[in-house]
């Protein structure tokens, strides 16, 4: 229990650091993509596969990055899984492959999920992309652009960010 308290103490720190840090935002069409979901709602990884050919990023560009209730029950090929066991009970990542994907740089981020929690919010915030996309439930901090379609509807989903890319980017 109070290794509880003590990973939400330094969650707050890491809120506030993340919440006054500025990003670098370059109007350029996006040539890399991550994908934060939900891996216990979300089974079928070719749809995201199609989103990269809609909005032509090559596939190998594509990094995916999934939330798990337990992730040493679940194990899926190509996909970095994190849970709330995920930071260390004094702070800080237990998993250096997450860590080496939150210090990537990526042009797009979705984040493509109902509710995140706190541990999800924080590799939201902490993910250093030029662009991200997410939904206006999520809060305002963790999206730059946010896209109010149902999770349901992939296509119109993705036909949406690909719109207002075109807009951004002419």
């Amino acid at each position: 229990m109070i290794f509880d308290v003590l990973k939400q103490r330094w969650l707050r720190k890491e809120f506030r650091n993340l919440e006054n840090s500025s990003r670098d935002h370059q109007q350029c069409w996006p040539k890399s993509l991550v994908i934060i979901f939900d891996a216990d709602r979300w089974i079928d990884l070719t749809i995201f596969e199609e989103w990269c050919q809609k909005l032509n990023i090559p596939f190998n560009c594509l990094t995916l990055v999934a939330f798990t209730r337990d992730v040493k029950k679940k194990a899926i090929e190509g996909v970095t899984l994190f849970d709330n066991h995920s930071i260390r009970w004094a702070g800080g990542l237990k998993d250096p492959k997450l860590s080496a994907i939150l210090g990537k740089k990526y042009d797009l981020q979705i984040n493509y999920l109902d509710k995140p929690s706190k541990v999800i919010k924080y590799v939201m915030m902490k993910m250093d992309s030029n662009l991200k996309v997410g939904y206006a439930s999520h809060e305002e901090i963790t999206y730059d652009l946010a896209v109010n379609v149902p999770l349901t509807k992939q296509e119109l989903f993705i036909s949406e960010i690909a719109k207002y890319l075109k807009i951004f980017n002419p």
